[in-house]
């Protein structure tokens, strides 16, 4: 199968290179950074489109990996070229715009995906990986589909409106919370908050510097183009600026009722018995 990488030059873009190199599939790829673009398909032997319309033209499977606020505009560029039996797939991580695009799309007899693959470019084997599908025109086709180009993968169905909600908490408010306490520890002297900082800090310190490693553009697309957002982040604000009054006021009390209510919730899911041990895994891991 021929399939077109539109944002190639990216880095989720040249891993899904990558992996359809390594599944036998002739691969196209396009990127408006041409320079970058160009030595990626050089260094893997690929072929360099000049444009977006010329992949899709000479692809049987289209694949748009693009910023979140581009994708719906490159679905639209593309469109003319798309075409039964084709198929089209994107991969951005809200799709509320994307949707009325693949809609469309769908509606010309074009084979249309909508996944959010729920790891990033440095995986190195695709078995056991969770892709979520947002189901677009054929539920039972396109989770077909999905799992004959990621075999081994765990693909999980939802629809698009929860999917974005799910995102909200678990992409934005995540980053969000990581992003404010490294610009809180970067003020802080490095060297003797690693050399003093027990499990907790040093988990919370990987991952936050994992996260300070990646785009910001997208880091802001994923705050700002999620309309669930704001309500995540306000309800923390309220949690956390409760919490903060509860010290201030030195509550002993309040603040064991705050811990209690959130732990007893939490207790109710199934790994939370084992979630210390969980806590040392991913330590000696580090």
């Amino acid at each position: 199968m021929r399939i077109a990488i539109i944002g190639g030059a990216g880095r989720m873009g040249e891993w899904f290179t990558r992996y359809f190199l390594k599944q036998g599939h002739e691969v196209i790829i396009s990127d408006v950074r041409a320079d970058k673009a160009r030595v990626i398909a050089n260094s893997l032997g690929v072929t360099l489109a000049s444009n977006n319309v010329e992949a899709a033209r000479m692809a049987d499977l289209t694949f748009v990996s693009t910023p979140i606020d581009v994708t719906p505009k490159v679905l639209s560029e593309i469109s003319p070229e798309l075409r039964e039996p084709m198929i089209v797939a994107e991969i951005s991580s809200i799709k509320s715009r994307v949707m009325p695009v693949l809609k469309k799309i769908a509606e010309k007899g074009v084979r249309t995906l909508s996944i959010h693959p729920l790891f990033g470019p440095g995986l190195q084997e695709i078995a056991g990986e969770k892709i979520a599908l947002i189901p677009v025109h054929n539920q039972s086709a396109e989770e077909a589909l999905t799992k004959s180009f990621f075999p081994g993968a765990r693909i999980i169905t939802v629809e698009c409106e929860k999917h974005d909600r799910v995102m909200a908490l678990t992409l934005a408010l995540t980053h969000f919370i990581n992003i404010v306490f490294a610009s809180v520890v970067s003020e802080e002297e490095m060297q003797i908050l690693k050399q003093l900082g027990g499990t907790t800090f040093t988990l919370q310190l990987a991952i936050s510097e994992g996260v300070m490693t990646e785009d910001p553009m997208l880091y802001a697309s994923i705050q700002i183009d999620n309309e669930h957002t704001l309500n995540y982040l306000e309800n923390f604000m309220l949690k956390a600026n409760l919490l903060k009054e509860i010290v201030r006021k030195k509550d002993f009390d309040g603040f064991v009722e705050f811990y209690r209510v959130s732990r007893d919730s939490l207790s109710r899911d199934e790994d939370f018995p084992i979630a210390y041990e969980r806590v040392y895994r991913a330590l000696k891991a580090l």
